[in-house]
């Protein structure tokens, strides 16, 4: 998803739920979105910081939990008891992780589709996202060592 799409996205989702995409909700976003990897709390409100000094640590604290509660981010526990946030606004969020040395793969390919609606139809539900991850050891972690 491009950072224009993304934006109206998380909007459109804010103003149906009864919010405004305010100036630090967009920052958080920005900085969620932008980063290379999960981040956590600590991490978002400093990069924010690095920013705009005028948005506070409670503001950022306050949007992340909105963010949750509207399904635009979720945490993530990995091997850590602080929870980093990856974006599930496409409906998914999924990984595969190295249990040897931590390394963890982003990939967006989804064949649950069909799991999705049978999950629907089975348990009278309506699912609106998933986070999927594999554990196993990477390339680096099977090879023998000499």
């Amino acid at each position: 998803m491009q950072p224009a799409q993304i934006e109206q996205r998380i909007s459109r989702i804010l103003h149906q739920a009864g919010y405004k995409f305010t100036k630090p909700r967009r920052q958080v976003a920005d900085v969620v979105f932008n980063s290379e990897r999960h981040l956590t709390a600590p991490e978002i409100v400093e990069r924010v910081a690095a920013i705009d000094t005028s948005v506070g640590r409670m503001s950022v604290y306050r949007t992340l939990d909105l963010f949750t509660r509207l399904g635009i981010i979720r945490p993530v526990y990995q091997e850590t008891p602080q929870a980093r946030y990856a974006v599930v606004i496409g409906g998914h969020h999924h990984h595969i992780i190295c249990q040897n040395c931590g390394a963890v793969i982003h990939f967006d390919d989804c064949p649950l589709d069909e799991l999705k609606q049978t999950l629907e139809e089975r348990f009278n539900f309506t699912i609106e996202g998933h986070m999927l991850e594999f554990f196993g050891h990477c390339k680096k972690c099977d090879a023998p060592t000499e």
